[in-house]
């Protein structure tokens, strides 16, 4: 039997200055079913300078070595193409100092015949959609990858007439429950599933994602001929950028592609072969000499001669004014560097006394040094500043690199699928807690997990001080209390909560945040009613705009983080003026949490880069001041974090781990 294979690309999501991109390669016209398809679904963060080289790398050497032998056993092939490609991706780690070369989120895929072989590193996941089911079927493919190679597993499996096979730079169930994620890929339109994907997690999603979705259908005898007689079926082709371009190594897309034809020959010949366009054009010089002197001269052989002569001295003065102009590009460009190596030295100087200044001095050696770049000349060394620049910037800002923080507790050890959301602290106990499950931190030791709810889904929790308990907020708008060893519902005088998004504790009250009615709901335990009383507005007094605001910290000040990087400060529910003095070079990118407590005397914001910003705290004004902050190259997406102020530690919470790091 025939399958048919329809598939679509999107890519929806605010720019985290991540490169995103999608590869497509297939030789089905020259050698059918043993052909093969690859696609490659990649982000690389934090390496704007060699991300779109590294993922064409990627691309090309597994293109090449995949396609190199068809005969051989299809494992094989997708074997050897990984080992080239983590060849060159560790030569790529050689060239750099620290040896990193981004945050790699990438699935590589091959389809033969009716066989699905996959492989998988950092945060991408793909999932297998049959009959309404899903299965991670990357799960695990990125553990216990030795020798330093990006990847080391692979998984393989069949494929099934109305399977539906989606590919994420990023894990959607995170974002998106199974169940939502089997309604929206139940059709048969692929575009219309990635659709409906997307506004599922518009709401939710950080940064950018990058899907493939692929449904295979039955496939009729008219379409596998037309397919086998269409002459620009697509092969190749980088099919979008992050960046919204289409490349010009793009072909024809025709959207589909044919797989597991049993039955049916390849058509003979390849599309390569015979005389190609600069072999006629010797041929034809060949033929035009050997004619003209096979007579001896005449007046119309000496005016052809002239003829010649004069379109050969037009060629050479049309190529000397090419390499005059390109010489003079040459020298431009070589003076762009030498201004922006003088720009890096201003900033270095300046920056001790005018960081303001420092930073617009550096901004313009960044657009000069991308214009070299771009310019496809002087590309190393375009590259070499780039790099400067980004040193220079994490100098000023007192950037501390933190590639290997200690490992407190690694969650895996209790549930090897867990998905962490946040800490939440009480009384000086630790937990941590996902969708459905609460663990323990004691010392350094994870506590078997406790079943928060079998029906409910946590968002959100925080510790409760007044009453010595952890309090949870569910997808559903309610409350869950955990306390002295049990889990119960919590009421309200209201007897519905508002639904909201964050939840912090202060008193005997939660704030509830809610950025749908932009307002922040406080709600006051009643000991006399065992429960909590009437919702109270928190912005009584004026109106407020928190739409895209994404959580909330007080320490008898309520700091609110927006989406866009601002930091909004309230007291008694009325706005306060107050300044960020000395502000980072590099903004914040899709900021996630803000944390603080009156013991503090900073304010911590975390964001999607993989940081964590320190602003003091100007007791004096009430400003707040840029201090430094920590980056966490290696780490993944940090969940939440918990700061001790007495051990000056930070506790930093991902998927799977705890780590820590003094401040």
């Amino acid at each position: 039997m025939a399958i048919k294979a329809g598939y679509e690309f999107l890519f929806f999501g605010k720019d985290d200055n991540s490169f995103l991109e999608n590869y497509y390669y297939d030789l089905f016209q020259d050698f059918g079913d043993k052909s093969g398809q690859i696609f490659i679904n990649l982000e690389i963060q934090n390496n704007p300078v060699d991300a779109e080289e590294i993922g064409q790398v990627i691309f090309e050497s597994m293109q090449k070595v995949f396609f190199e032998d068809v005969g051989k056993d299809p494992y094989e092939r997708f074997e050897a193409g990984l080992k080239a490609v983590n060849g060159v991706l560790n030569e790529f780690k050689a060239q750099k100092v620290s040896g990193y070369i981004g945050n790699l989120n990438v699935i590589i895929a091959a389809i033969i015949g009716d066989t699905l072989y996959l492989t998988q590193c950092g945060d991408s996941e793909a999932y297998l959609i049959r009959k309404r089911f899903i299965s991670v079927v990357s799960e695990g493919l990125s553990d216990e990858v030795t020798n330093g190679d990006v990847f080391g597993n692979i998984a393989s499996g069949s494929i099934e007439v109305g399977d539906f096979v989606l590919f994420s730079s990023t894990r959607l169930l995170r974002y998106i429950s199974k169940t939502d994620l089997s309604k929206a890929t139940g059709g048969n339109d692929v575009m219309n599933s990635l659709n409906e994907i997307k506004d599922t997690m518009s709401t939710e999603i950080l940064g950018r994602v990058g899907l493939t979705g692929i449904l295979f259908s039955k496939a009729t005898k008219a379409e596998i001929e037309d397919a086998l007689d269409d002459v620009e079926f697509s092969e190749k082709g980088v099919l979008e950028s992050s960046k919204g371009h289409t490349s010009a190594q793009k072909e024809t897309l025709s959207g589909k592609f044919l797989t597991a034809i049993k039955g049916y020959g390849a058509r003979g010949g390849s599309k390569l072969s015979g005389i190609g366009f600069f072999e006629k054009i010797k041929d034809f010089c060949s033929r035009f000499v050997s004619g003209l002197f096979s007579k001896g001269f005449g007046k119309d052989k000496i005016l052809a001669l002239l003829v010649v002569l004069i379109i050969v001295l037009g060629a050479g003065i049309w190529v000397y004014g090419v390499n005059s102009a390109q010489r003079e590009q040459l020298v431009k460009l070589d003076e762009i560097l030498t201004g922006v190596q003088s720009k890096i030295t201003e900033a270095d100087t300046k920056g001790s006394y005018d960081k303001a200044a420092a930073k617009d001095v550096l901004d313009k050696a960044y657009v000069d040094a991308m214009s070299v770049l771009n310019s496809g000349y002087y590309r190393d060394k375009a590259k070499l500043f780039l790099v400067q620049i980004d040193e220079t910037r994490d100098k000023l800002d007192s950037v501390q690199r933190v590639e290997n923080p200690k490992i407190v507790a690694d969650l895996t050890k209790k549930r090897s699928d867990v998905n962490a959301l946040g800490f939440t602290e009480s009384k000086g106990r630790i937990f941590v807690y996902e969708y459905n499950a609460l663990y323990e931190l004691v010392l350094d030791q994870i506590q078997d997990p406790l079943t928060i709810d079998k029906t409910e889904t946590v968002i959100a929790g925080t510790g409760f001080s007044d009453r010595n308990s952890v309090v949870f907020l569910t997808k559903n708008g309610k409350m869950i209390e955990y306390s002295n060893g049990t889990m119960n519902f919590m009421d309200t005088a209201d007897t519905t909560f508002h639904k909201g998004s964050y939840v912090v504790d202060w008193g005997n009250k939660v704030y509830l945040l809610d950025t749908e009615n932009n307002q922040i709901w406080k709600y006051a335990y009643k000991a006399t009613t065992g429960g909590f009383g009437n919702a109270e507005q928190y912005f009584a007094k004026e109106k407020v705009d928190l739409a895209g605001a994404k959580s909330f910290a007080i320490d008898s000040n309520v700091y609110v983080l927006m989406s866009n990087g601002d930091i909004n400060k309230y007291y008694g529910g009325t706005k306060v003026d107050f300044f960020i003095n000395n502000p980072p070079f590099n903004s914040l990118k899709d900021p996630s949490i803000v944390y603080t407590n009156d013991k503090l005397d900073y304010v911590f914001v975390v964001d999607a880069q993989g940081r964590i910003l320190l602003y003091q705290k100007d007791t004096k004004t009430g400003n707040l001041v840029y201090s430094m902050q920590y980056l966490f190259p290696n780490i993944g997406e940090i969940r939440d974090i918990s700061v001790d102020a007495d051990s000056k530690k930070i506790l930093i919470l991902t998927k799977d781990k705890i780590y820590e790091s003094n401040y």
